[in-house]
């Protein structure tokens, strides 16, 4: 009988050492705020980059000022990262630090948007 009691302390004890393991592995959910350039010149580049950017699974608010072509964003770090929203961005035609624009997505966005090839901004 000493010998099952013993089995069963050890299994709940292994299990329980686990358990802790796995949970201390979780990265812990943080609001992250952060701003970083991307290109663009006028209304409908923000527009894009703004959604672009909200689509992103973890991003809860998504800013950019055409001025000083900063996007702000706040985002949960558990689901998303800055990477990802930047390839996000991207992927719509908009280049930003360290992630260049996906190249159909420029040479489909409308004359106006066409930042590197010296678009003026109309609004």
């Amino acid at each position: 009988m000493k010998k099952y009691i013993l089995i069963i302390i050890a299994v709940f004890t292994f299990a329980a050492v686990q358990g802790q393991e796995k949970s201390d592995t979780k990265k812990e959910s943080k609001i992250v705020e952060i701003t970083f350039k991307v290109d663009g010149v006028c209304g409908e580049c923000k527009e894009r980059i703004e959604a672009a950017a909200m689509r992103t699974k973890g991003v809860k608010s998504a800013s950019w000022d055409k001025k000083t072509k900063m996007l702000d964003l706040v985002y949960n770090n558990t689901k998303t990262d800055e990477s990802s929203i930047k390839l996000a961005v991207a992927n719509r035609g908009h280049e930003s630090e360290g992630q260049p624009a996906d190249s159909t997505a420029y040479s489909n966005l409308p004359g106006c948007c066409k930042y590197k090839d010296g678009a003026k901004c109309h609004n």
